[in-house]
């Protein structure tokens, strides 16, 4: 009787020994995205349109009864331009960067470096993926995407909304 609750005991710990790290090991896949390619955790490639502030200065005529003839003025008029565009999101652990085309950068701005922007308040969830940039002292855009459609927004002066892909590297062909 004591040999067999030895070897029920002995079989029991040697299954626990066995299992364990496959266990450990599904747990930790659940968390883990899967998308370590060449260093990155992430690399994403967003394709949509955007809107960015246009001012246009344009003449105006009206009828002068003082002078009777045309006189002209000059009216500034705000409206919003239409693009497509195209970014990129780098993610490696708590750090990330985005890639912005030109039509997306404010004339007066601070940092960047060959386009590419330092994201802060950086949050990978399991549904969504939050940040901010800063463009300038005025102009702290926010992203916002979504990891189970991958619509992506960006808001902030320039608005950009969109679809994300997940880019891995080597891959030479889309299809």
């Amino acid at each position: 009787m004591l040999n067999n609750i030895r070897l029920i005991a002995a079989c029991s710990a040697l299954a626990f020994v066995m299992v364990a790290p496959f266990a450990s090991a599904s747990a930790e896949d659940g968390d883990h995205d899967g998308g370590y390619y060449g260093g990155m955790d992430m690399h994403l490639i967003c394709y949509g349109e955007g809107a960015k502030p246009n001012f246009q200065t344009v003449p105006t005529f009206h009828w002068s009864r003082r002078h009777h003839e045309l006189e002209t003025n000059y009216a500034t008029i705000m409206s919003r331009r239409e693009f497509d565009g195209m970014v990129q999101i780098d993610i490696h652990g708590d750090e990330g960067h985005i890639w912005l085309p030109k039509k997306l950068i404010p004339p007066m701005h601070s940092g960047g470096q060959d386009g590419w922007w330092e994201l802060y308040n950086l949050e990978v969830g399991y549904s969504e993926i939050h940040a901010k940039y800063r463009l300038n002292g005025l102009n702290k855009p926010k992203i916002k995407i979504n990891r189970q459609t991958g619509h992506i927004s960006i808001n902030g002066i320039e608005d950009f909304r969109g679809t994300c892909e997940e880019h891995h590297a080597g891959e030479k062909r889309r299809f």
